[in-house]
């Protein structure tokens, strides 16, 4: 009987620390399909004897591993966080490239090809995740195994010409094509990633999404990841006073935590009515946290805070409450999202915005609140009835804190239907079905329906 081998970055569900919506999501997934999970158990050591460990659950089963000293890095802050990061959030500008750090990451991929090859039966399928196993299926195809494999890119694709910035891009590039079918959160990354292949390889296109390249089949699918949903409706809990609008980060240079306070503090100066009233809960995950972002953006942010709640508040009051300590506990975590009457999720560039759907999914369906979204995340085309923004611009952040702030209530409890519907629809067990039926499909069968299937739920605010 075939069986669904998952490898992750991440692979600590059992870890002490509060479970992220992505891990999550895939332990969900990893239930649900009775699959083997592999990966990294999130501790290093400078010793890998026995480092491997073999876990038997109840719907699945773990695998799971150290990261040596030098592997955590030279692969995983040497080539994923110092390279790959910031090329996939649009940054080349940001890269260091340091001496060894890709060979450590094709190192780090050939073991992980191996230790999916020691449980892997012919019928079995894989599914890799993320860059940084953006080779297991190469490693494993050259080792002569034939299982049909898929990739889903949980980060934005970006465009070809910041792409080729990083020296490996054409390695890289080539090591997607050993995938059977590749995964994107939206159609604008598919469209990148498919722009740039046709641009730069001898490619025939067989459908809108089938394409062979090197003589490999290689689909092409559109699949938005979908989170958990509650097994319980949202508990009705009065709102606090003041009124909060909240965000939760990583400090990165991607995450635009600066114009956020700059909105904020234009908002205060133009609608001075808001005074006393609300308070931007600024919530920064220093669990996930690399130590990779411009020096000194912490330090900014501080003052920023520390400047608007000088300057505006008072002993009975605050603008901004900055809370950048130990991460919140998934229960408090969803408290703060069922009180606060705005959130705002506007990054820069982000991939899959699992927290944004969270939000969702937290409020009270009586007395909704209203969700701000970036253009630039990976949920902007299926969440349609968020109020998205241009997160370059504080003007349009302002205007649209204010335009939720004052929101008529049949206006927002509209917006909260539809985006519920879209969110408890396509959740996890959606994205991990509609991927792998496509993973499954039989290349005899109508091949073009990838990424017209999954489309479908991209549907006009109110139409369902």
């Amino acid at each position: 009987m075939s069986r669904l081998i998952m490898a992750s970055n991440h692979c600590d569900v059992l870890h002490k620390a509060p479970v992220r919506p992505l891990t999550e999501t895939l332990y969900g997934v990893a239930k649900q399909h009775k699959a083997l999970w592999l990966g990294w158990n999130g501790e290093t050591g400078k010793d890998e004897q026995n480092a491997v460990s073999q876990r038997e659950l109840a719907d699945c089963e773990l695998v799971n591993w150290r990261l040596s000293d030098q592997e955590y890095g030279d692969y995983y802050h040497g080539y994923v966080h110092k390279q790959l990061w910031p090329v996939f959030h649009n940054r080349p500008d940001l890269a260091v490239y340091q001496p060894g750090a890709f060979q450590a990451y094709r190192s780090y991929n050939e073991k992980v090809a191996e230790r999916i090859a020691e449980h892997l039966c012919p019928d079995d399928r894989v599914w890799a995740h993320d860059y940084h196993l953006m080779a297991v299926a190469r490693n494993l195809k050259e080792a002569g195994y034939l299982n049909r494999c898929g990739f889903f890119l949980h980060h934005a694709f970006p465009p070809g010409e910041i792409f080729r910035a990083l020296p490996e891009h054409d390695w890289l590039m080539q090591s997607l094509f050993y995938y059977d079918l590749l995964g994107f959160q939206s159609r604008n990354d598919a469209s990148h990633f498919i722009t740039w292949l046709s641009r730069r390889y001898r490619t025939e296109k067989v459908t809108e999404t089938l394409f062979r390249v090197n003589g490999h089949l290689l689909r092409v699918g559109v699949f938005p990841c979908g989170v958990a949903p509650s097994s319980a409706p949202p508990v009705p809990t009065p709102r606090h006073k003041p009124r909060w609008i909240v965000s939760t980060d990583v400090i990165s240079d991607a995450s635009g935590i600066a114009w956020r306070l700059a909105a904020l503090r234009q908002m205060l100066e133009q609608h001075p009515q808001y005074l006393h009233d609300v308070t931007l809960v600024q919530v920064c995950d220093l669990a996930r946290e690399s130590p990779c972002f411009t020096p000194g953006l912490r330090q900014q942010l501080e003052r920023l805070c520390g400047e608007l709640n000088g300057g505006y508040g008072d002993f009975n009051w605050s603008p901004v409450n900055y809370l950048h300590n130990e991460p919140l506990a998934p229960a408090w975590r969803e408290t703060l999202y069922a009180q606060s009457c705005v959130a705002l999720f506007t990054p820069f560039c982000e991939g899959m915005s699992l927290e944004a759907k969270k939000y969702i999914l937290a409020q009270n369906p009586a007395d909704p609140g209203v969700l701000i979204l970036s253009h630039f995340t990976g949920a902007a085309e299926q969440l349609s009835g968020a109020l998205l923004v241009n997160p370059y611009d504080p003007s349009e952040l302002c205007d649209a804190l204010h335009s939720a702030l004052s929101m008529p209530l049949a206006e927002r409890k509209r917006r909260h239907q539809q985006l519920r519907q879209q969110v408890c629809h396509y959740n996890h067990h959606w994205w991990a079905n509609a991927f792998l039926s496509a993973l499954n499909d039989d290349r005899a069968q109508t091949p073009g329906r990838l990424l017209r299937s999954p489309l479908r739920l991209f549907t006009p605010p109110g139409r369902y």
